[in-house]
């Protein structure tokens, strides 16, 4: 380490472990007048390109893609101590970012820095660095928003230049910028290694670096940040271990590691869990604004909700347990008085209702399929030994009619399955979460069936099960095989709830047939879910079930 001088006295610094010999954690004091020297740098998060190589979320900011459903910058933000004082370069959809941040990091110093050229001749992280320079005039670390490092020790206090590297297969060198060196930087290039620089520096010698990248120099239209090192006397190679998230091939290698969700994202929604609050995002921003409307025909059933930006909602963390946890019989059964006295208030409807049912069974479960229709999964011809028909096939095969003869409107959630579900023993009441926007046009009314066979398919298949991938699928030829993980206690739940379904007048054969194609709708929603292998198990499931439900018919 360079040998570092306190501010105030000029005395050389010690260093002090809290945490035994090979410690995560530093602090730094004085040796003279033991002045706490730790966190000496302020910390500047590099987010305002449009970060194009990466979409696995349609419309989400490159920052915010969620990792154990937490935005990557979060991932980055949660290894500062918070006495560290932020900076974040912002441009593409900056009100994504702010708003986010504001919301969960309300006791956290946070400077925003709007760059006016993200993504013209000109721009790249060396300008939008610069961009930040009037607040980084003290010893600062940068990186990347898509660089995540395991390692913090190195965010705790600095005392001379680094630059932050790690190891690479010779496969994926030609993809990043390269390093050559032992213990101090003596080159960066491109082409194949072994060691590459991972968008991360300490800045110790600030006014040097400043005065280095402002002579700059354009690469390929982009002003790179590199040009800064060239000023600085010594730059040390701190090695860390890296996960990329700039490219979706790097970002699902990074999900491999990361791989603790607690709810599964969309391709074009994505839910966030912060301590204590939950934000929930969309890329179509009606759909966030609908939902905070809807919350209203919850009968007060739902959290308070409010928006937070355009895409975004947020309201305050629900303690308690996930039904799907719930053991005790008697709160299962409870639930299901409780949706009929609170949620299901049947009321009046027009013409359109009829519309809407078959825009939400029929219109939209065909739509989903179109492109598997005819695929090679859709010519399997046996599901566990069961002779299936191709897809098309068995969907004429339906009664739809009689289905929107049932059907009863009423308020209703919209996604009623077990994890949306929360109840809180110490005073007895349940809350519901994440419901739908709306049942095909309308905001107040749907169906009561939709409600039940959401519940149904849920049941079967329960979320935490999936996340945990306790499912699986094979295909041989024109033969298939399905298995899944199903929990006791939502298995015993299912024989409660076809019992009460009997008892309260509500259609069984219809519950069930409904709950069927839920898995063949939402089947094609998954494709960036574990590589698209839960969406080819749920249409096989669904087809192997649709099956056997019409040939009872």
């Amino acid at each position: 380490m360079k040998t570092a001088f306190c501010s105030d006295c000029q005395s050389h610094v010690r260093a002090v472990s809290d945490y035994g010999p090979n410690p995560k954690h530093m602090s730094y004091f004085c040796r003279e007048c033991d002045k706490e020297l730790t966190y000496n740098f302020k910390f500047c998060i590099l987010a305002a390109g449009k970060g194009t190589r990466n979409n696995d979320v349609k419309g989400l900011h490159k920052a915010l893609l969620p990792l154990e459903n937490r935005p990557i910058i979060s991932h980055i933000i949660d290894k500062l101590d918070k006495k560290v004082e932020i900076v974040i370069a912002l441009g593409y959809k900056s009100e994504q970012i702010k708003s986010y941040l504001d919301e969960v990091y309300t006791d956290r110093k946070i400077t925003y820095v709007e760059v006016d050229n993200y993504d013209k001749p000109g721009s790249g992280p060396g300008y939008s660095l610069l961009c930040c320079k009037e607040n980084l005039q003290k010893p600062f670390i940068f990186t990347s928003v898509d660089t995540i490092v395991e390692e913090d020790i190195a965010f705790n206090y600095i005392s001379e230049n680094w630059l932050g590297v790690s190891e690479v297969s010779l496969d994926e060198s030609m993809n990043y910028c390269l390093v050559r060196g032992s213990k101090y930087l003596e080159q960066l290039y491109y082409g194949s290694g072994n060691r590459a620089y991972v968008g991360m520096a300490g800045i110790y010698d600030y006014k040097d670096f400043w005065n280095s990248l402002e002579n700059k120099e354009i690469i390929k239209d982009e002003y790179q940040v590199i040009h800064g090192f060239d000023g600085l006397n010594k730059l040390r190679l701190m090695d860390f271990t890296w996960h990329d998230t700039g490219n979706n091939k790097a970002y699902y290698d990074t999900k491999k590691i990361f791989n603790k969700e607690i709810v599964a994202n969309k391709k074009d929604e994505a839910i966030f869990l912060h301590k204590d609050k939950v934000i929930k995002y969309f890329d179509n921003s009606s759909r966030a604004k609908i939902r905070v409307e809807r919350a209203k025909y919850l009968n007060g059933n739902a959290p308070k909700v409010r928006l937070i930006n355009d895409n975004m909602y947020s309201y305050n963390y629900v303690k308690g347990d996930l039904l799907s946890d719930v053991n005790d019989e008697n709160v299962l059964n409870k639930f299901l008085d409780f949706c009929k006295n609170n949620l299901w208030e049947e009321t009046y409807s027009d013409d359109s209702f009829l519309d809407d049912c078959k825009n939400m069974y029929e219109t939209k479960t065909k739509s989903r399929l179109t492109d598997l229709m005819g695929s090679e999964l859709d010519k399997v011809k046996k599901i566990n030994g069961i002779s299936v028909e191709p897809i098309d096939t068995l969907l004429k095969k339906i009664n739809w009619d009689e289905i929107y003869k049932k059907s009863k409107p009423s308020y209703f959630h919209g996604d009623l399955q077990p994890e949306n579900i929360i109840y809180d023993n110490s005073i007895d009441k349940f809350m519901l979460i994440d419901w739908r926007d709306k049942f095909g046009t309308n905001v107040e009314v749907g169906d009561v069936y939709y409600d039940l066979s959401k519940l149904y398919h849920a049941l079967l298949i329960n979320g935490n099960s999936i996340l945990k991938k306790m499912y699986d699928y094979n295909v041989s030829m024109d033969s298939a095989s399905v298995s899944f993980y199903a929990k006791s206690n939502l298995v015993i739940f299912m024989n409660f709830f076809e019992k009460w379904c009997n008892e309260n007048d509500y259609d069984w054969y219809t519950v069930k047939l409904l709950g069927i194609l839920h898995y063949l709708n939402i089947c094609t929603l998954y494709d960036n879910f574990q590589n698209g292998e839960y969406g080819r198990f749920l249409f096989l499931y669904g087809k192997y079930l649709l099956t056997k439900h019409l040939n009872k018919a």
